[in-house]
């Protein structure tokens, strides 16, 4: 019996995707669920993240184009469609060519030809046209920049699958449950003023005296949960304060507040309802900065290798793995949104003003990260969302009578704005001009608001944080896993931030050079502590060399052996630098 034709062009074709991704783990469809293959790289038996799948496409007779440019491949508008728009991971139409023995690919989720016949939906079927210069394996690097875009354009539709929900409305359908701010028991009071005076000591920069006062009240406070709660935010906000301001990682704020956050809730597991509520807010707003924070640490190593280009491999593998970061931010988002949306209707909202306005700050942190990632679009509406959490927590404060929350709210907006007409700077000014001129809130508002505009300007005030290169480092080794307080990746960090520049190096005399040693570690590079890496210290006129880890070791043994008797030394001019060197 003869085999029919097309099983062997099948064969064939299936022959040729094989072995073009021979290096990948490839895993066929048992059905016929739209695509053939799901595709995986490992690296060393390790699932690296970079998938993709393949709805495969062989022929005897390819329709090539008269200037030879693409190849037309009919498709169903059916399966076009769950190709292009349905399916949640990047996914790829090939064409394998088994006469010439020639495998093509369309990134069929980009081809804006496609999405544009699918959305008017006129005809049964559509053409598309895959291109002769996306030939495999020759254009390998280009084929993984493409599953990069894809995976972030599928992830784009899921990131714009948020509505905006009209908090403040919401309130008007549930009355609020009235909390008596008048403590009955002499204790409370006392505990209530002590809290007080720690706040004052803090405002007064005795942050040490403030934490000693609190931690005293929550000894002696074990049968009042308000107090215990209070004074267990309280304490959190001033920890989270010294974190802020010490040489610790970034990522230990948003942990703190999460670990803050998880006691509070075992505090108040079901009663008071209010104060769990309070808790629950807290968590979700603590569990979506997490999330961001370690989004952003990708994002940033993502960035520097896109502009490089060097390793597109490894640069699809981080896009991967910024995509699902961003999904995980994603849903801490849903979640904080659904709790939120809950506390508007609900009748324990009183003192959620301030959680609110850290769910808030949580979403405007997730809109820049989504902004740096150039989606625009998407990010705005996230900003939106934040603003709209800003005005329903000021709703809460002004409802609930609590002047401190309102300013507290007010506070954390004004950082939010970049524009200094814009929206948010707006409504701050029409709630702060309704208090009186002498009043104490209205003053401490207007200057710190001052400050905000000036620092649009580049302004700096004392006390500001400033980004610094270990920042930077720590912020990308956290979201790998890595702590970078402990070694080697200390000593690492330290090492490229001092070997950075290697002008004091290099300014001894015009001859010398630095060079990339052979046996650099590519995972250094790939955690952008490449400066960390072996150098070799070289001399352009008598070509000599040295190796080493640190360029002060390095360099220190080369002018033994070669600068110190060598008669063409010539030092650079004075002022000279390396990165004033043109590239």
């Amino acid at each position: 019996m003869k085999r029919p034709e097309q099983h062997e062009t099948d064969s064939d074709a299936d022959a040729l995707f094989r072995a073009t991704f021979s290096k990948w783990a490839i895993t066929p469809s048992e059905r016929d669920y739209g695509w053939d293959y799901i595709v995986e790289f490992f690296n060393e038996h390790e699932s690296t993240g970079v998938m993709f799948g393949g709805q495969l496409k062989g022929s005897r007779h390819s329709k090539y184009s008269a200037d030879g440019t693409f190849i037309s491949q009919p498709l169903e508008q059916d399966a076009a469609d769950y190709l292009a728009r349905q399916l949640e991971q990047p996914t790829f139409l090939f064409h394998a060519d088994v006469i010439a023995k020639k495998l093509f690919w369309s990134a069929i989720q980009l081809d804006q030809n496609v999405l544009a016949s699918l959305e008017k939906g006129e005809t049964k079927s559509l053409t598309v046209r895959i291109p002769t210069a996306n030939l495999l394996p020759d254009r390998m690097g280009r084929f993984l920049s493409e599953l990069t875009r894809a995976k972030i354009s599928v992830i784009s539709r899921v990131l714009l699958g948020t509505k905006p929900i009209e908090f403040v409305d919401a309130m008007a359908k549930q009355p609020v449950e009235r909390l008596s701010e008048v403590a009955d028991d002499f204790h409370v009071k006392g505990f209530q003023l002590e809290l007080q005076v720690a706040h004052q000591r803090f405002r007064k920069g005795e942050v040490a005296g403030a934490i000693a006062a609190v931690k005293k009240v929550l000894a002696e406070s074990s049968s009042y949960i308000e107090v215990q709660f209070n004074g267990t935010v309280q304490l959190g906000e001033l920890e989270v304060y010294q974190l802020m301001t010490s040489a610790e990682p970034q990522a230990r704020v948003p942990e703190k507040k999460l670990e803050i956050a998880l006691k509070l809730c075992g505090m108040a597991k079901r009663e008071p309802r209010y104060l769990h509520l309070a808790a629950q807010l807290q968590r979700r707003a603590a569990e979506l900065a997490v999330a961001v924070q370690k989004t952003f640490g990708l994002l940033m190593i993502w960035r520097g290798h896109q502009k490089r280009g060097d390793d597109p491999l490894w640069l699809a593998v981080l896009s991967i793995r910024v995509s699902e970061s961003l999904l995980v931010a994603y849903r801490a988002y849903r979640r904080a949104l659904r709790l939120a949306q809950a506390t508007a209707n609900s009748r324990y909202r009183s003192v959620t003003a301030r959680p609110v306005s850290d769910v808030a700050l949580s979403i405007e942190t997730l809109a820049r990260v989504l902004e740096s990632c150039e989606l625009t679009e998407i990010a705005l509406g996230y900003h939106q969302s934040a603003l709209q959490l800003l005005r329903f927590a000021a709703a809460i404060a002004t409802e609930h009578g609590s002047k401190d929350d309102l300013y507290t709210v007010l506070m954390v907006a004004r950082t939010l704005e970049r524009d200094k007409n814009g929206e948010i700077f707006k409504w701050v000014r029409t709630i702060i001009e309704q208090w009186p001129p002498d009043d104490e809130y209205r003053r401490n508002a207007e200057e710190l608001l001052a400050r905000a505009l000036a620092r649009l300007d580049g302004a700096r005030f004392e006390g500001d944080i400033e980004t610094t290169p270990r920042q930077i480092h720590h912020n990308i080794l956290t979201s790998a896993g890595i702590d970078p307080t402990e070694e080697p990746w200390a000593s690492l960090i330290d090492l490229a931030i001092k070997d950075d520049d290697p002008t004091r190096v290099l300014i001894e005399c015009e001859h010398k050079v630095v060079m990339r040693h052979p046996a650099s570690d590519p995972m250094l590079d790939r955690w952008g502590l490449e400066r960390a890496n072996p150098k070799i210290i070289g001399c352009n006129i008598y070509r000599y060399s040295l190796g080493g880890q640190a360029l002060d070791d390095i360099d220190r043994e080369f002018k033994t052996r070669f600068c110190n008797t060598c008669l063409k030394r010539s030092p650079r001019p004075v002022g000279w630098s390396f990165y004033d060197e043109p590239l």
